[in-house]
């Protein structure tokens, strides 16, 4: 049965193409659901991240314009002026520092965000800024030092991210320099950039799984995160070539996709990003997206009362009418059905079942024809071997005739009498394997009597096979195709012989083997015999006609269990198998065997 045209899987497949568009339309609403609440939430934390990093750049060009004035202004550059001539226990000096120490604690106030304003002399090694504690002066001065003692690597234009103690720093600072060398004065400003965002830190962005992440055009982080390295600089890479307000981003720790969502500083080398997961994006699509993950289930289910409902209506009333028709197909003509679904399939099976009657009755009437014809055709075949080999004998008693050898044409007349008896034997369909064997015994001995001195013959048959029936002569065509066609006529002993074993591929068989030691078969008659061309041309070649009529008479009885095998010895010589199945009777119907 092809499994591709079957009702069963047009069904299965009709199913399909009704229920997959809608499944695709759930499953597409539920995406462009899930990017629209993408796209709104994003904007949203876009537009909040914008407004504070434009909020914290403005703080930055502030603080950096008032560096600037600081630097530039003349009241300024006249306190800064001293730091830069004189020593530092002079009261010029101490005087122009509390001046700007006082400038800077007034002003620190306006500037939120800033550390500490700060002003370093390199001649006196000097640096002082606006304090709180001691705590804060060790601290901003473990900074600042070591930033001036790499003065080469100072960029005076802009704000510069430095490490110190595991923290992270902005310091914004110009040069104040007069001509002479090593007087060069500092003005900058001092960041700590954790402080600088514990505002948002406080906000919702940090809280509710969200995370910050602030780090610098390197791709370094510049505040604590749960990210790998490598999580940083995807982020960084995908930040640089964003095409819209989020993209999705997934931790090397985790499977779970988050929204990533960043804004750069205009005044400073660094974004500052945050990452949502995903299910707190979609927490209000969370019911309805479980939903949709059921739903191939629930389309399973579906289906499979579906099939069952079809089978059941459908497949079941139409499997047991091709069960039927079968069970006719292998000649089972007596098999009826029933089966009382539906209306439709009751007609069915009721014009199955009296289409197999009026099929039974015509093959057997067609059967009782045929068995007419075959024995008719039966009795022909027969008819045809006996004058056959009859004209052969005649031909052996004229042989000896000419020789004047009496006794051997006394012995072959009384063998020739065994033979005609076996002949007028024949109207029978079958004989046994002994009454067989005995013939061809009779047939030998002739033939001994012909060729005396060059034939030799042995036959060995087990006392189980004697007892099965088997055609008339089925075994002595082979037996006189072997003598006539495989016998050297030189001086060389032609020895044949007859025996009989148990099939190895057939157990219900056994095989009858026909030996000689002559000339054998030539490659071309081997592969005509095995391919069975003596069966063409329906027994026209008489050179086949022996082999023709035994192949037909055992395909009309048993059909193909039967086979003529031919082969070559090892040697030499030729070895015919018949296969034949087993049919032993325990009625003796007469014949002798001399063995």
């Amino acid at each position: 049965m092809n499994h591709k045209k079957s009702l069963r899987l047009k069904f299965i497949l009709g199913f399909i193409i009704v229920t997959a568009p809608l499944i695709f339309f759930l499953f597409y609403n539920n995406f462009y659901a899930m990017n629209v609440v993408r796209t709104e939430v994003s904007q949203s934390y876009y537009t909040f991240l914008e407004t504070q990093v434009k909020s914290l750049d403005q703080t930055l060009e502030d603080t950096s314009n008032y560096i600037l004035r600081i630097g530039t202004s003349d009241l300024s550059y006249t306190n800064l002026i001293p730091l830069t001539l004189y020593p530092m226990d002079s009261g010029d000096y101490f005087m122009a520092k509390q001046w700007l120490l006082r400038k800077f604690s007034d002003d620190l106030s306006t500037y939120k965000g800033i550390e500490t304003f700060f002003v370093y002399s390199k001649k006196n090694k000097d640096l002082f800024n606006v304090q709180n504690t001691y705590e804060d002066n060790q601290r901003f001065a473990s900074v600042l030092f070591p930033f001036f003692q790499a003065a080469k690597q100072i960029d005076f234009q802009n704000w510069q991210i430095v490490m110190q103690n595991n923290k992270y720093y902005m310091i914004r600072v110009i040069q104040i320099s007069p001509k002479e060398v090593n007087r060069e004065l500092y003005v900058g400003a001092l960041i700590d950039i954790e402080s600088l965002l514990h505002p948002l830190q406080l906000s919702d962005l940090g809280h509710s799984g969200k995370e910050l992440l602030l780090m610098s055009d390197k791709g370094i982080p510049l505040i604590q995160t749960s990210l790998s390295t490598g999580n940083v600089n995807v982020i960084m890479e995908k930040l640089n070539h964003k095409d819209s307000k989020y993209i999705s981003f997934s931790k090397s720790s985790q499977r779970t996709k988050n929204l990533l969502i960043g804004f750069p500083f205009q005044h400073a080398a660094m974004s500052l990003a945050v990452i949502i997961p995903e299910k707190i994006v979609l927490q209000k699509l969370l019911y309805f997206q479980r939903l949709l993950y059921l739903i191939p289930l629930g389309l399973i289910i579906i289906l499979a009362f579906y099939l069952f409902f079809v089978k059941q209506v459908l497949l079941k009333p139409m499997h047991i009418l091709i069960k039927g028709m079968r069970s006719i197909t292998r000649g089972d003509l007596d098999v009826r059905l029933d089966d009382n679904s539906t209306k439709e399939f009751s007609f069915l099976i009721e014009t199955f079942n009296i289409m197999a009657s009026q099929v039974s009755n015509l093959k057997i009437n067609v059967y009782e024809e045929m068995l007419k014809v075959q024995k008719a055709e039966f009795n022909h075949l027969q008819a045809q071997i006996n004058p056959h080999f009859y004209l052969n004998s005649l031909n052996i008693i004229f042989s000896l005739s000419v020789l004047e050898k009496n006794l051997l044409v006394q012995k072959m007349t009384e063998h020739l009498a065994d033979y005609f008896r076996f002949i007028t034997r024949t109207h029978r369909d079958t004989i046994l394997l002994s009454e067989e064997i005995g013939h061809i015994e009779n047939y030998l001995e002739i033939q001994k009597l012909r060729f005396p001195n060059k034939l030799m013959f042995a036959i060995s048959i087990p006392e189980m096979y004697l007892q099965n029936n088997v055609f008339p002569l089925l075994i002595q065509p082979f037996v006189e195709n072997a003598i006539i066609h495989g016998m050297d006529k030189g001086k060389a002993v032609f020895h044949i012989e007859i025996k009989a074993q148990p099939s190895e591929e057939a157990p219900d068989s056994y095989e009858v083997l026909i030996i000689d030691n002559g000339k054998g078969f030539t490659a071309e008659k081997l592969e005509q015999l095995q391919a069975g061309q003596y069966a063409e041309g329906h027994g026209s070649d008489d050179k086949h006609l022996g082999i023709w009529n035994v192949h037909h008479r055992l395909r009309m009885k048993y059909g193909r269990q039967v086979k003529i095998l031919f082969e070559n010895g090892i040697e030499k010589g030729a070895i015919i198998r018949l296969r034949i199945p087993n049919q032993m009777t325990g009625e003796n119907q007469g014949g002798r065997l001399n063995v």
